[in-house]
């Protein structure tokens, strides 16, 4: 997710503040994600429509045919197993089964009949017009909705976790990042707004969902380390106790081992950022995310790079010496074992793609007190290795002293990384940044956007409290998706057959969502941006944006023609 500049102090803050800070901000990724962000990455939908399918007349890419089984299983879980918790049983998606809960079967989506809001419903009708990335209609359900089907739902509620965060230093952290730290109440206040306006909304067989807060005892920064797990083991037991269906922390507040503990005690997560596709398998049925994986992601660097970079000049390299010169590969990924699987897949895809090498591979610790020096030790490594274009896999913060640690040396090659909101692109130096590309094009305009037309819907005249609004609506819109989808007989299989059963939309705000199977993410399409340091931002109006390559395209991740002309330089950069 994107981030604003934190707010400038009046003295100088001791070491250990500093560090915490930067820590916190290391967190904020991407919707967080694409991109990302994440991020959740948010553009402008091109006009005319998309090849949004996997395969193409190249064929499938070969991170797509591997599979999960291209990825040594990663990630190291709490003491308790995922399963164990209670909720089994089938489902079935847009409507469900009849099964032990005693549950009536529901019309299937898209049966002739009339929904709960009116809409005539039929075959490719969606439930409501307020968003391109509505369920398929349901008919209004009239009958047995088999009561408590599964942990956290009765016969008229499905409850909600919300982990509050807690750290040692938050309030000293809050201080002195001003507005670029995410108001937790915010987050929770704009939740509530769409989650009430939702239950009005979406076809939930007589239940609604309501959210419930609870204060988490475990140090979500230390979890990062792998520090406090026993604590963030408690933290899951707690929703569990709730009992909690699902869990829909703010993915800054949460950890991979919060989320692995969520799935050991049986409670649903949409809050895993990034990893390869065999960790939601691992953890399945009760891991997904509302950004990409990390397998999406690394499919769309080695198509962008095999089809539109590679064998060619590095022309958008701030060094003229490179610009005459063949792309040279480096990658730089965090050495969480995730990511480093993710950063396999890069490597590997390149290789067997279209045989490009990487040059010099680094990582890095995420440890904010040695970010200085290990950002001078890669950007040599880079340097020395003849590096014209690199690969950053890297979390929001590190390429701040990475770009500095390049100035300082006088390197500047071209940047291809993860982009994050418009406010994060203002952090690093933008001498290097004025060579950046990344997984993100321009912003809408924020009267423009889906979130906010919603959000007007849900409190007519009233402005959400939190900037990054954008986030908790998609991840909102997500589990309501699957929570139709699912039907009466509402339980975890259910809720993953709902996910996987999704429709595919037309390209909205954040591209295009597709289910299928191993569909743990919706997200399927991304755009490429270049950073102008002197755009006016869409986001908040201040000065440096993203814009759009290729005027705003989308490119599906998994489908390589879509990203062709081969062997043809992406249009950025204003040219």
């Amino acid at each position: 997710m994107g981030e604003v500049a934190a707010a400038q102090p009046s003295h100088e803050p001791d070491a250990a503040l500093r560090k915490y800070v930067l820590k916190v901000l290391v967190r904020w990724s991407p919707l967080l994600v694409c991109t990302a962000v994440l991020a959740l990455v948010v553009s402008l939908a091109p006009t005319g429509s998309q090849n949004t399918g996997g395969s193409a007349s190249k064929g499938n890419s070969p991170l797509t045919r591997a599979g999960s089984g291209g990825v040594a299983g990663t990630g190291t879980t709490g003491s308790t197993a995922a399963g164990q918790g209670d909720g089994g049983g089938s489902g079935s998606a847009g409507g469900g089964a009849s099964g032990s809960g005693g549950a009536q079967s529901a019309t299937a989506a898209g049966s002739p009949g009339t929904t709960r809001t009116g809409v005539a419903c039929g075959p490719g009708v969606r439930q409501f017009a307020w968003s391109v990335y509505a369920p398929t209609c349901v008919p209004a359900f009239h009958g047995d909705d088999g009561g408590s089907t599964s942990k956290g739902v009765t016969s008229s509620t499905i409850t909600i976790s919300y982990r509050e965060p807690n750290s040692s230093q938050q309030s000293a952290a809050e201080a002195l990042a001003g507005d670029a730290f995410p108001s937790d109440n915010g987050l929770i206040a704009d939740m509530d707004t769409y989650i009430k306006y939702f239950n009005t909304q979406f076809e939930l067989y007589g239940r609604k969902v309501v959210m419930q807060p609870y204060q988490g005892q475990g140090d979500y920064l230390s979890e990062d380390e792998g520090q406090d797990l026993a604590a963030t083991q408690a933290d899951a037991e707690t929703a569990a106790a709730m009992p909690a269906f699902a869990d829909i922390t703010f993915p800054l507040f949460g950890s991979q081992y919060y989320e692995q503990d969520l799935a050991g005690a049986g409670v649903i997560g949409l809050g895993g950022l990034g990893f390869p596709v065999q960790w939601y398998e691992q953890y399945a049925p009760y891991e997904y995310s509302v950004t990409p994986t990390g397998t999406a992601g690394a499919d769309g660097f080695v198509n962008v790079a095999c089809d539109r970079m590679a064998g060619l000049p590095a022309i958008y390299a701030g060094e003229s010496a490179y610009q005459s010169e063949k792309r040279v590969f480096g990658l730089i990924t965090p050495d969480n074992p995730e990511y480093l699987a993710v950063g396999n897949l890069i490597q590997s895809g390149l290789q067997s793609t279209c045989g490009q090498s990487i040059a010099k591979r680094v990582s890095y610790a995420i440890n904010i007190s040695s970010f200085e020096q290990q950002s001078v030790s890669v950007i040599a490594q880079m340097k020395a290795a003849g590096v014209t274009t690199v690969i950053c896999g890297c979390d929001p913060l590190f390429p701040i002293l990475l770009d500095e640690a390049a100035d300082q040396q006088s390197y500047y090659p071209e940047w291809l990384g993860i982009g994050w909101y418009d406010p994060q692109g203002r952090l690093p130096s933008q001498d290097q940044m004025d060579h950046m590309m990344s997984q993100e094009g321009t912003y809408p305009s924020q009267n423009a956007t889906e979130a906010y037309k919603v959000f007007q819907l849900a409190d007519p005249g009233g402005t959400p409290a939190e900037q990054y609004y954008s986030v908790a609506y998609y991840e909102v819109l997500y589990l309501f998706d699957a929570l139709q989808a699912a039907g009466p007989n509402l339980n975890p299989s259910a809720f993953q057959q709902g996910m996987f059963s999704m429709p595919t939309s037309q390209p909205g705000d954040v591209g295009v969502w597709q289910g299928g199977p191993d569909a743990f993410s919706p997200v399927t399409t991304t755009q490429i941006g270049w950073w102008d340091p002197n755009a006016k931002s869409n986001f908040d109006g201040k000065q440096g944006a993203w814009q759009s390559c290729e005027g705003g395209k989308w490119f599906p991740f998994l489908n390589p023609s879509a990203w062709e002309p081969d062997h043809t330089q992406l249009s950025c950069f204003g040219k």
